[in-house]
């Protein structure tokens, strides 16, 4: 992936960084999981808070020189096939709870390791999962607010990724 790192000198630009960024892996990791097509749909590279969320959603923590969380929101269904797909079989509520943490780990890896190439070094926390109809997510501190939305070919479902972020040089 080819992102010009000058954009991250620009706090106004930020949030169009790591949508790019997002944009790219996403599609990219559930191809290589699951074999699925995935196209992002809208993206906000400014998104409002709160966030409202539903569905099975993975969340990650960031601290370093990037501070912040990402939240990966699965439909409920899609979650099913994804995991099903992953695991060539039959997948129960904890096995779909464990491919959206691994799959939320992967895409954030992806994004961390970007943010650590262009000098904002930072660490992951071990991922979570909750599930719900009503999940609403804020971040307080955040200077950065990126929502976006991918769907799957095939009329599978959409999954949102919400970013909150603070990045400091």
């Amino acid at each position: 992936m080819n992102i010009d790192a000058a954009i991250l000198a620009d706090p106004n630009k930020r949030g169009t960084l790591i949508l790019e960024i997002l944009n790219y892996y996403v599609p990219e990791v559930m191809q290589t999981m699951a074999g699925l097509t995935v196209v992002p749909g809208g993206g906000n590279p400014s998104a409002p808070q709160p966030s409202l969320l539903k569905g099975v959603t993975g969340s990650i923590g960031l601290s370093g020189k990037v501070t912040g969380i990402v939240y990966t929101a699965f439909q409920e269904n899609l979650a099913k096939v994804v995991a099903e797909k992953i695991l060539g079989g039959e997948a129960s509520d904890q096995d779909i709870n464990d491919v959206v943490a691994e799959l939320t780990n992967m895409i954030t890896g992806n994004l961390k390791s970007q943010l650590c190439d262009m000098g904002y070094n930072c660490a992951l926390s071990i991922p979570s999962v909750v599930r719900g109809e009503h999940i609403s997510v804020s971040a307080k501190t955040a200077s950065v607010s990126v929502r976006s939305d991918y769907v799957f070919d095939g009329g599978l479902g959409s999954l949102t990724l919400q970013v909150f972020a603070t990045l400091e040089k």
